[in-house]
């Protein structure tokens, strides 16, 4: 037995000398092994999948308070400056504050990042586009959505907005019917 092939040729005639059910055993066997692993396998993945979504869910379910009162603050705003109304400054940052918390803890990195540059362009006032501020409102809003497991696809520039102000299509450059 110098070499591999004499060894394989060795073990092959060997084998069949073998009894056909002790072969038949072995390859039950085998089959029975492979079975059990590839069952752990898609288990272990399953389970992970469900460990997964149901984090998922979790974390949605503790944004939906504060997106809540986010957006409900939003609407605020903008009614009372529809009705040329003052709005509480103290009362402002401490709502704001109180969601900067929230999306730090729970928010997905885009909507932290959207809400920071909306929330900048806020503070700002005098270097900011009021125009380019409502489409930063919405990229954020459509995150947030998206953080909710809602889906963009059949939206598009505008249909958020148009929520919000009547005239959408001069900020986004579009036409309403299209």
């Amino acid at each position: 037995m110098s070499n591999g092939y004499e060894y394989i040729a060795e073990s092959l005639s060997a084998t069949s000398s073998i009894d056909a059910v002790v072969i038949a055993a072995m390859i039950t066997g085998a089959v029975a092994i492979i079975g059990s692993l590839v069952n752990s396998v898609v288990s272990y993945r399953t389970k992970r999948m469900e460990y997964t979504q149901n984090e998922t869910r979790e974390k949605q379910k503790k944004m939906v308070d504060p997106y809540n009162k986010l957006v409900s603050l939003i609407f605020e705003i903008l009614n009372l400056s529809k009705q040329n109304v003052a709005i509480e400054e103290s009362m402002l940052v401490q709502k704001m504050s109180e969601f900067n918390i929230a999306v730090l803890l729970y928010g997905s990195n885009e909507v932290i990042a959207k809400w920071g540059s909306y929330r900048v362009s806020l503070a700002n006032p005098a270097q900011s586009n009021p125009k380019e501020v409502m489409l930063k409102l919405e990229d954020l809003l459509y995150v947030i959505r998206e953080d909710l497991g809602f889906d963009k696809r059949d939206m598009g520039a505008g249909d958020i907005l148009s929520l919000f102000i009547n005239d959408p299509e001069t900020l986004t450059g579009g036409n309403e019917g299209e």
